[in-house]
């Protein structure tokens, strides 16, 4: 009789946070592995040898199988305070600019190696750094309104090359109206040695031609005039992780719960064994 009483007690356990709970893991955890496979996949094909922080941090495959791992492995808590770092990072870091210089968090060595690689070693670098400067319509990787002479540090772009691309920068850097050709040399001639200090300078008509601000500078501005659009979009991807970390939590105490259930005395052995 004690038996059929137990086995009538309702579960403490809610079947739709368990099931809920059970598909958002189980489609978390086929993404991750996909995106996993998928870099290590490139990183193979390509042959990639990753030679220090920059060049995994500016080669997509690598962040793929980094990213796919930890989420294949789901990790929520490592995922959770990495975004929140992210949120610090670009609030404070760009909103208390002296943070960022005393931490060093951009150093401009390794900025300057990164045009140094370009077209030399890795072509995904070459398609990243292209990418940036045209969606934030800027040349180079520094800090500077000048951003842009960054580039006489790589090999085909110095004016001390005898390429035909000295004093140059790339096409990416190019102010470019919508339905224009796009020519290839259209950053040529930018720069110029001045005889007198042999410093390099813009030309008269760097302005008119390309992007002059380099991006880091140009990042920043970016994110100062988007702040609230960014905080919208990070608040819309941590609430539904803070949802998914309560239902867990929820969880685990229902199934304290019914354990508890399973293993309190029942009451007609225990009458049996008092009478006794």
């Amino acid at each position: 009789m004690g038996e059929m009483a137990r086995g009538r007690d309702k579960s403490a356990i809610n079947p739709f946070i368990k099931y809920i709970l059970f598909f958002e893991n189980f489609l978390v955890w086929v993404v991750g592995l996909a995106i996993t496979i998928l870099g290590t996949y490139i990183l193979v094909e390509k042959k990639k040898l990753v030679k220090d922080a920059f060049d995994f941090f500016l080669d997509p495959s690598t962040i793929m199988c980094t990213a796919g791992s930890i989420v294949y492995n789901y990790s929520l808590g490592i995922v959770f305070v990495g975004e929140i770092a992210l949120v610090v990072f670009v609030f404070v870091f760009y909103f208390v600019p002296e943070a960022r210089s005393s931490l060093g968090l951009f150093p401009g060595d390794k900025m300057k190696d990164a045009i140094r690689k370009y077209g030399v070693e890795d072509d995904d670098m070459v398609n990243l750094i292209d990418n940036i400067q045209k969606s934030l319509g800027c040349c180079g990787l520094s800090d500077e309104d000048n951003g842009f002479l960054d580039w006489n540090s790589n090999i085909y772009f110095n004016c001390s090359s005898r390429s035909i691309e000295k004093c140059s920068v790339p096409p990416s850097c190019c102010k470019i109206n919508e339905g224009d050709t796009i020519n290839l040399l259209c950053g040529r001639n930018v720069m110029y040695i001045d005889s007198a200090t042999d410093e390099i300078k813009a030309s008269i008509d760097a302005s008119n031609k390309i992007y002059t601000q380099g991006c880091l500078k140009a990042l920043g501005e970016w994110i100062n005039a988007n702040a609230m659009i960014i905080g919208g979009i990070m608040l819309g991807i941590l609430l539904p992780q803070l949802f998914v970390m309560c239902l867990s939590r929820n969880l685990q105490d229902q199934i304290k719960i019914q354990k508890a259930k399973w293993d309190r005395p029942v009451r007609g052995k225990d009458n049996e064994s008092y009478q006794s």
